[in-house]
């Protein structure tokens, strides 16, 4: 009876944790990630290389990553990005920036906060953030629809 027991609440502990991963997972994916990496030309100016990666059908749809900028303010790391709503109802959906140094390593490790946004139809808006720490020198814009 002790050995059944165990066998249950161990099924019973591993299907509890198999769910919680799987919340965790929907929680935390981004839709979109736009990502802007400093980089230099030929003459030595600094350049931002971007990419947008749509990993959402629905949020590839409706939403557009019109422009990526950042600039450095002092040896801090300021990113913008300008999107668009191309749905004409209302989108919500919620954002957050990454920062990661030089070598691609992660400073923030995930600590910044998905925030809410909504864009009325076919709307436009900036948003922006400062990174945390003056080695960051790439970052990754992230959205996801809200939970």
């Amino acid at each position: 009876m002790t050995l059944n027991r165990s066998l249950i609440m161990n099924g019973v502990s591993a299907a509890v944790l198999i769910a919680a991963l799987g919340l965790a997972g929907c929680s935390t994916t981004a839709g979109v990630e736009a990502t802007g990496k400093t980089g230099w030309d030929e003459q030595g100016a600094r350049m931002l290389e971007k990419n947008v990666v749509y990993n959402n059908s629905s949020l590839k749809r409706d939403l557009l990553i019109v422009d990526v900028k950042s600039v450095m303010a002092g040896n801090i790391m300021r990113a913008q990005a300008t999107v668009r709503s191309k749905d004409k109802d209302t989108l919500p959906f919620q954002y957050r920036f990454d920062w990661y140094d030089s070598d691609g390593i992660e400073l923030n490790s995930g600590a910044g906060s998905w925030k809410p946004l909504i864009l009325n139809g076919r709307e436009t808006k900036t948003i922006q953030s400062v990174a945390p720490d003056p080695r960051a020198k790439e970052f990754k814009l992230k959205l996801r629809e809200p939970d």
